[in-house]
């Protein structure tokens, strides 16, 4: 009964999310921060084109990826990502089956996201590329986060260092980082008065914005097989006789 319990509130605590996000994605602060990775997706385009595409996670970008796709077009919702990451269950893909995996805010929403990753990784071919969105967990909104339980400061933010890390051990490189709002949007006169600190965003490469936009390359090296050449003559060492 306890196990069930706990099973529920992370499925409840998940379906909140959910919620909340698409929520402020129709918001004026969502829809500022929306506008502006969209239109950054339609710049980098060609990074994330392939044969076999899966889109995971909030549909809220799921139209600029469709738009930009090169082959078949594939998505899965929130609650297929709950149900497999929390539970430890499989995707409901084959091995190597998808070349380009997209991941809108999808680690947000489990309590186990490096299953994730490893099941993200499990479907992935060899030369996949894998494009994130997310909330940075080091950046000025996570200050927020004290002050407010709404979303987008109630939901769980990432670390894109451990990120990083994670992509290191299943052998992937980064290939493009970028974060956006380097202060939270507080309105259209606000945010126009703090636009003249931007130069301090650029100052330190991008890292620190409130959402990020990542993509990643796996690298691996494919093994060759060797033919084994033996040589063409043999020395037989003679056995020793026992004299006993």
């Amino acid at each position: 009964m306890v196990l069930f319990n706990s099973i529920y509130m992370i499925f409840q605590d998940n379906n909140n999310t959910k919620i909340q996000l698409k929520e402020w994605y129709n918001q004026a602060s969502g829809q500022h921060f929306k506008s502006l990775i969209s239109k950054e997706l339609d710049t980098i385009k060609d990074i994330y084109q392939g044969r076999q595409t899966l889109f995971c996670g909030s549909s809220e970008f799921k139209k600029v990826f469709q738009k930009n796709k090169s082959g078949t077009f594939f998505s899965i919702d929130e609650d297929i990502l709950i149900t497999s990451s929390n539970l430890s269950k499989k995707l409901p893909f084959e091995d190597n089956s998808h070349d380009v995996i997209i991941l809108s805010h999808g680690l947000e929403y489990t309590h186990n996201p490096y299953h994730l990753m490893r099941e993200i990784d499990r479907i992935a071919t060899d030369d996949a590329t894998i494009v994130l969105i997310g909330f940075n967990k080091f950046s000025l909104w996570t200050a927020i986060k004290i002050f407010s339980s709404k979303a987008p400061w109630n939901i769980n933010f990432m670390s894109p260092y451990i990120i990083k890390e994670w992509f290191k051990i299943l052998e992937y490189k980064m290939n493009y980082s970028k974060t956006f709002g380097f202060v939270p949007y507080f309105g259209k006169s606000v945010s126009s008065f703090l636009m003249n600190f931007s130069f301090l965003h650029k100052i330190i490469r991008n890292q620190f914005g409130g959402v990020f936009l990542f993509t990643y390359k796996k690298n691996v090296i494919p093994l060759t097989p060797q033919k084994i050449i033996f040589n063409k003559s043999y020395k037989v060492a003679s056995l020793v006789k026992n004299n006993l």
